[in-house]
């Protein structure tokens, strides 16, 4: 599962980074977080109070007053209130401007983020005169929201890495219903309104409010029965970490006017949990009560599927409790093709053609640098939007090549695409789907992109993607068949036809960002830790299992070439 979850656990106060699949035949819950407000204030290791949020044409300022007489946050007897209080004020984080209204608005980014399972609050609001807006809800971790901690937060909402989940959202005089919803680009999900089963007046106690969700499916929950499902199984979001926010808006579109009468409005929360499915137990929800998760090292990995059991605490583990880094720890693999066969576009392996310009100016967002790995130097493409690779004073005739390779690493991209072009300009892209924290070796046949451009006459490459991406080993190659006679083909990437985009221009190329749906690749998966990597063998090698002596020399070949490997790049301890 290519998953990941950053949470933090509230009795240590840090952040991890974990995936645990939810299965569909769910026996029990365990808790990795819960947020239990039983201090005499607001914990600030677990939330964070925007108070730099304007939307809507809310006309509250939020603050992070937790002490004052005129608190917006009140810690006590077990549960938080947020208090929207009537009162002008210059409000410090609109740079000053007058707001005839205080609140609250707390969330959890950087600090109790989930990926899939169920997360659960319980929730009462005191007031139902008009004007009021309280909600409970979540957002994709990447959104450029504060805090902003620079871990690749800089997507608007609501884009991948910016969607958004209302799980409860309520607003004064709507009557015995409250909202659920979903705002993303993909078009998957709608709005959706529950019915309170004793009218509106059940607003004003006690409810339990949840979502249950797997890469497939979201449950949307009250008091433990379900009200809505949807599923999101084609959904290009909602595939990545998500934070909480509890808070009170006031006025704007949706709480409208305000009574004249109302000065003060209150929610109540008992407790924010997040849970993972278990076997563990029969524990039907995600409260007070739910065990909490065994983890010996605190990881936040169960020790029963925790592969890495010395793993700190405050560090980014994968679904088996194993550390996810942020960058390669090691070089890309070496490539396989010869010399001979080759242009080389940039690689260390290779003679690079002349006059080649790695960050032409076409106003792209990306930021390009070049890193080296040990002792091999690769392109860094950091908060990826599109990037060329422009050789127009050195164009290729790539007529006589077969493929176009390179080798990408990534922790965050959503996705990723590879474009041709050839002048005019001509240009069609090719998808990948992306494999997180490893090396992964991508093979495209250049005839994916011949029916559009023209491979006597290239001049430039543009990828288009998300996140931070490393790029090595951008070559076209030459098939040269085996005369062994018994090679095996290796095509583990996916192929889904090509896609022709003749409106981009280059140079001054098409800003779109992200991926189009379409193409094809050839890639190597690549497992485990990140200095194991498969390399695709010609998708037109011959293959002939019956020739023990070829057979033979091949392994001595390959054993040969591992050897030479290891000398030229040594491994990382």
């Amino acid at each position: 599962m290519k998953v990941l979850l950053r949470q933090a656990f509230a009795t240590l106060g840090v952040c991890t980074l974990i995936s645990i699949p939810l299965t569909s035949a769910q026996a029990g819950w365990e808790a990795t977080w819960i947020e239990r407000f039983d201090g005499i204030s607001v914990n600030w290791n677990n939330w964070t109070a925007q108070t730099n949020a304007n939307y809507n044409n809310e006309i509250q300022c939020y603050t992070d007053d937790d002490s004052s007489a005129l608190r917006n946050y009140d810690v006590s007897n077990g549960t938080l209130k947020i208090i929207a209080r009537r009162g002008a004020v210059n409000c410090e984080g609109l740079n000053n401007i007058n707001r005839p209204w205080t609140s609250g608005r707390l969330n959890s980014k950087d600090k109790a983020e989930f990926l899939y399972g169920r997360i659960e609050a319980r929730i009462k609001f005191e007031e139902l005169r008009g004007g009021t807006w309280p909600a409970f809800w979540a957002l994709e971790n990447r959104i450029a929201e504060q805090p902003i901690k620079g871990d690749n937060d800089t997507v608007n909402w609501p884009n991948p890495g910016a969607g958004e989940i209302d799980i409860w959202e309520w607003y004064g005089r709507n009557g015995s219903s409250y909202i659920t919803n979903f705002f993303n680009t993909g078009g998957c999900g709608s709005e959706f309104r529950p019915q309170y089963p004793g009218g509106v007046s059940d607003v004003q106690d006690f409810n339990v409010y949840a979502i249950e969700w797997t890469p497939e499916n979201i449950k949307f929950f009250l008091n433990d029965q379900v009200v809505k499902e949807h599923d999101i199984s084609s959904c290009p979001q909602y595939k990545e970490p998500m934070f909480v926010l509890i808070n009170v808006a006031m006025g704007g579109n949706i709480g409208g006017a305000i009574d004249p009468t109302l000065d003060i409005a209150t929610m109540e929360v008992d407790y924010v949990a997040h849970c993972v499915a278990s076997s563990a137990n029969g524990a039907t929800g995600c409260n007070e009560t739910t065990p909490m998760i065994a983890d010996a090292d605190s990881d936040g990995v169960a020790n029963s599927v925790d592969q890495c059991p010395n793993t700190p605490a405050d560090v980014r583990v994968d679904n088996q409790g194993c550390e996810v880094f942020e960058e390669p720890q090691q070089a890309a693999p070496e490539p396989a093709s010869a010399a001979e066969n080759v242009i080389a576009l940039f690689s260390d392996w290779y003679d690079n053609i002349a006059t080649i310009d790695y960050n032409p100016n076409w106003g792209q967002a990306t930021q390009v640098t070049q890193v080296q790995y040990e002792g091999d130097t690769v392109l860094k493409y950091s908060g990826l939007n599109y990037q060329g690779t422009d050789f127009e004073n050195n164009k290729q005739d790539v007529s006589d090549m077969d493929n176009l390779h390179f080798d990408y690493w990534t922790n965050d991209a959503s996705g990723l695409a590879m474009y041709l072009i050839s002048p005019g300009p001509k240009e069609t892209h090719v998808a990948i789907e992306v494999e997180l924290g490893s090396w992964q070796q991508v093979v495209i046949p250049l005839s994916e992109y011949a029916s559009v451009v023209d491979l006597t006459n290239t001049f430039q490459l543009k990828v288009t993607g998300s996140g931070t991406v490393y790029l090595d080993n951008i070559y076209f190659s030459k098939t040269v068949e085996s005369t062994q006679g018994n090679s095996s083909t290796d095509n583990s990437g996916s192929s889904s036809g090509s896609n022709t985009d003749n409106s981009n221009t280059s140079g001054n190329t098409d800003t779109s960002s992200g991926t189009s749906s379409g193409g094809s690749s050839t890639t190597g998966s690549s497992t485990g830790s990140s200095n194991t990597t498969t390399t695709n063998t010609p998708a037109n090698s011959a293959s002939n299992s019956g020739s023990s002596g070829g057979g033979m020399s091949l392994l001595l070949l390959t054993l040969l070439g591992i050897c030479m490997y290891q000398r030229r790049r040594p491994l990382a301890n």
